[in-house]
């Protein structure tokens, strides 16, 4: 028997996941959730579910087989757990048990909820809407950037996107690694080249990002730099074989091609630091499909 259980202590909430997340990817780990959530603490509201059985001297036997990670988020509904920031939402389950999905969606689906950037690949979660696609690129065979271009891009394609680098390779930019003094930087481009849809404008919506390079993971900034000026910088972490391509801040406007530049220099790392994946994250942003990266649909379930 399922029985399925609402927890709102956090340490209790804390506990469960650590139980059972699979830590697949950064979105996973609890630590990078929580730097976001401790920011916004809305109360949380944890499903988590039990398999509930009679052991062989008849006693009860309490199994947790399955845990969906979510807070109310006031008129909002309930939502996942820091869910604006962060990608790859979804129940975490015990291996195999993905019979449990559909019946954890059934506990809220009378509740005011809007759920989004869901992933999954079970009978259940690919028949939600598709809300949009992440972008995967698979870096197995490539030694250096050049594989990918002759791997994945059209001869049409590869001749224009070697014209470009080849001119950003003209400015004879200066490439710098992990100086962290550059993050202010990073906030302030990024500001600038998505105006209103930068999540970065606000010093609230920054201090996440200042307090998890704290955390012992492999933190990779990257900084293009002009005449000793910063001009593009990229934020990203490599996390159980994914180079998670995190956050970019490119001067667009007085240097274009510049960010396909960023995007060169950030795959070469991911290959050198013998990355599985380079994850793109969510949306095609102007340059994902047409490198040919993988789309892989995220899904949303609302019923608002």
């Amino acid at each position: 028997m399922i029985d399925i259980r609402v927890v709102t202590d956090l340490k209790m909430a804390e506990t469960l996941w650590r139980e059972i997340s699979p830590r697949r990817v950064i979105f996973d780990d609890w630590d990078f959730r929580y730097g976001f959530y401790k920011y916004e603490p809305y109360p949380l509201y944890f499903k988590a579910a039990y398999e509930v059985s009679p052991n062989s001297t008849g006693q009860v036997k309490e199994e947790l087989v399955a845990l969906m990670p979510l807070v109310d988020y006031d008129d909002y509904g309930h939502g996942f757990i820091a869910e604006e920031p962060c990608e790859e939402n979804r129940v975490f389950i015990k291996p195999g048990r993905e019979d449990v999905i559909k019946l954890m969606y059934e506990s809220v689906s009378q509740e005011k909820i809007q759920f989004y950037d869901i992933s999954g690949e079970d009978e259940f979660t690919v028949k939600l809407p598709i809300e949009d696609y992440k972008y995967v690129l698979p870096l197995a065979g490539f030694k250096n950037f050049a594989d990918f271009m002759g791997l994945r891009l059209s001869p049409k394609r590869r001749h224009s996107l070697e014209k470009e680098l080849t001119a950003i390779d003209k400015l004879k930019l200066e490439i710098v690694l992990n100086d962290w003094t550059d993050l202010d930087n990073l906030f302030k481009l990024n500001v600038d080249s998505f105006a209103g849809e930068s999540y970065l404008s606000k010093e609230n919506e920054r201090k996440p990002w200042r307090e998890l390079i704290k955390l012992p993971l492999d933190w990779r900034l990257v900084s293009l730099r002009l005449d000793g000026r910063t001009i593009a910088v990229s934020f990203s972490v490599l996390y159980n074989g994914y180079y998670h391509y995190l956050i970019t801040g490119v001067d667009f406007q007085n240097y274009p091609g510049l960010g396909k530049y960023l995007n060169k220099i950030n795959i070469e790392e991911a290959i050198k630091a013998s990355a599985n994946y380079f994850d793109a994250g969510l949306g095609d942003c102007g340059w994902k499909n047409l490198w040919h990266f993988d789309a892989i649909a995220q899904y949303e379930y609302v019923n608002f």
